[in-house]
């Protein structure tokens, strides 16, 4: 099934969750905050099932001033 993450098509199984796919796109374990179709995903929700056309937006940290 097909889902964007930050505007770009990825292709992922059936089976695939929020935290599978961030592992697979080699995201960081802390300092990272999601959406899942414009809804800010907490992270015990991670586990949560993509679909077909989900939407995702991933937004890391920066440090800096």
């Amino acid at each position: 099934m097909m889902v964007l993450v930050n505007e770009q098509r990825v292709q992922v199984d059936d089976e695939m969750t929020v935290a599978g796919l961030l592992r697979a796109l080699g995201y960081p374990d802390r300092g990272i905050a999601v959406a899942l179709d414009r809804t800010v995903l907490p992270r015990n929700q991670w586990q949560t099932a993509l679909f077909d056309g989900a939407r995702l937006e991933v937004v890391t940290a920066v440090q800096g001033g």
